[in-house]
């Protein structure tokens, strides 16, 4: 049986914990024989222009990483996980909702924020949950996560 692996916002998923380090992360998939690919968005212009890069683990979970620390984990695919309170991908929104009634739909962002510290995407044509995005908390203020001093 495939055990569901718990999603905890402002921590981590599984052995990935937020704010650790890029190297340690590469090194502990490679340990392990998980294959990856890496992408670097540069944000060139942006203030500070601090480049991001993203590893993505096929079908699963991508892991945002700046100035060396993992900072958000977009979690998408197949991947067996739940949130503490029982969301997962794949639910219908009408279930989440009832779940977490915090949730309220951005329309800048397209997706749907809980005040439980998490962030969910739909699948307009099934109604369902397509993905969900951890961080750490400075992600919630723009002026404290830009410093990257976290």
């Amino acid at each position: 049986m495939n055990k569901s692996i718990l999603i905890k916002p402002f921590e981590g998923v599984g052995d990935f914990t937020l704010k650790s380090s890029y190297k340690n992360t590469l090194a502990a998939l490679k340990s392990e024989k998980i294959n990856y690919t890496v992408e670097v968005w540069p944000n060139k212009g942006c203030t500070p222009e601090v480049a991001w890069k993203i590893v993505h683990i096929e079908n699963s979970l991508n892991l945002f990483f700046a100035k060396d620390k993992l900072f958000k984990i977009y979690i998408d695919g197949t991947f067996n996980g739940t949130l503490p309170n029982g969301i997962k991908i794949g639910m219908t929104m009408s279930e989440a909702q009832c779940i977490d009634s915090s949730l309220l739909y951005d329309d800048w962002n397209e997706d749907w924020s809980s005040e439980n510290g998490y962030w969910l995407e739909d699948d307009i044509d099934s109604n369902t949950v397509m993905s969900i995005t951890i961080f750490i908390r400075e992600l919630l203020d723009d002026d404290v996560f830009d410093r990257y001093e976290w």
